[in-house]
């Protein structure tokens, strides 16, 4: 029992750190983000030919939507210090760092459900026109992020673009 009781906690202790480690790695990228909240979607609709109303719509909805949008980035920013600090104590609790890693993961559970909502309340200002050249910027645009593989090998792996 006692053996079982070590794994668990030096197995909770390693979760913890690999977490805590990657969430310090990746708050140099989204540190950068944050500076710009929406820069990709303002991208998006300048190429859509928004009408005067309906820019104004747009903005009115992101204004709106700001208030929300900073209190759920300093909730997740406070979870994430909460567990970056329950994983590099000393003794380390398991407990506390699994609570506190479950506030993390429920703050972008959160943040993913505000965006989706947020997507539709702007899709509904937008013509079937308009909605059709959007999906088509964020497809080319998800496409450039995993970059430009070709098409799946006989193992279903993409292959990199053709040389030459």
């Amino acid at each position: 029992m006692r053996q079982m009781t070590r794994r668990l906690a030096a197995t909770a202790v390693g979760l913890s750190l690999f977490l805590a480690g990657s969430a310090a790695l990746g708050q140099g990228y989204r540190g950068g983000r944050e500076g710009a909240p929406g820069r990709g979607i303002r991208a998006a609709l300048a190429a859509l030919d928004l009408t005067d109303a309906q820019k104004e719509k747009v903005r009115a909805l992101f204004e709106s939507e700001k208030p929300k949008y900073e209190t759920l980035r300093q909730e997740g920013r406070t979870a994430r210090e909460a567990l970056r600090a329950a994983a590099s104590a000393e003794k380390p609790d398991p407990a506390a760092v699994g609570a506190a890693f479950l506030r993390v993961d429920a703050n972008r559970k959160t943040v993913k459900a505000e965006r989706a909502g947020s997507k539709e309340k702007l899709e509904a200002l937008l013509t079937a026109e308009q909605k059709a050249k959007l999906e088509g910027w964020r497809a080319a645009h998800r496409q450039a992020r995993r970059g430009a593989g070709g098409p799946p090998n006989e193992e279903g792996r993409k292959q990199g673009p053709p040389l030459g």
